[in-house]
């Protein structure tokens, strides 16, 4: 017959339990220690600075705000405002919604980068971020992708399949400033902020509709790249 538990046995158990639980903090303490390529619903909880883009006359083209784990992008694009507002899920999915209707787009983070989807799940796009260069394919092989590479003088070279130059994204230290230049070396758009970043590349890449090219810019640009 199994022999029941004393009730000083039972606190003597309990008291042992309790010497080995963790302190309420722990979660958060190891949250805070992830990479930058985490899933969407692991942003930081901390608000940052707007990022605003301005076209090459100084009207402001778009703004990124990364809101904890929230991400807003406002849009003055071909003459009309729209603002984008991507939602993390429990599925670790960040949802999109144009202008607060319903949702439109999907991102799924990965190991090493993301997937933009519609909101039936088919892949607009696959990004895959590495120290030296973040490529954008249509397809799950990342074939013939558009990349941004990664070159010296604080440059991010863009460039489409088959490696045609597409134009490059500068950073000045000494002004804080960011010009994104199309192949010819003009200026098209402007970013004031010291924080250096390759995600401006992709508003050089016509053959994106411009409402992805947001969210994958601000997608790029919430991980630190």
């Amino acid at each position: 017959m199994r022999r029941l538990l004393t009730i000083p046995a039972v606190i003597l158990l309990l008291a042992s339990c309790g010497e080995h639980a963790e302190p309420d903090d722990a979660t958060p303490a190891r949250a805070a220690s992830a990479p930058a390529a985490a899933p969407a619903a692991a942003t930081s909880t901390a608000a940052s600075a707007p990022v605003v883009i301005r076209s090459a006359d100084g009207a402001a083209f778009m703004t990124v705000r990364i809101e904890g784990v929230d991400v807003v992008i406002s849009m003055n694009g071909a003459g009309s405002k729209h603002e984008l507002h991507g939602e993390p899920r429990d599925s670790g999915k960040r949802k999109y919604k144009i202008d607060g209707g319903a949702v439109s787009y999907e991102v799924k983070s990965g190991d090493s980068g993301f997937k933009l989807r519609t909101a039936d799940g088919k892949l607009r796009w696959k990004v895959k971020i590495t120290p030296e260069k973040i490529k954008i394919s249509d397809n799950e092989e990342n074939d013939h992708p558009f990349e941004l590479k990664v070159r010296d003088g604080d440059r991010v070279k863009v460039v489409a399949p088959e490696d045609r130059e597409v134009g490059n994204v500068r950073f000045d230290r000494a002004t804080s400033k960011t010009k994104i230049e199309d192949a010819a070396g003009k200026t098209l758009f402007r970013v004031e902020d010291p924080t250096t970043s390759g995600s401006y590349g992709v508003l050089l890449l016509g053959a994106i509709p411009e409402t992805e090219r947001a969210i994958l810019l601000a997608e790029i640009l919430a991980r630190g790249r």
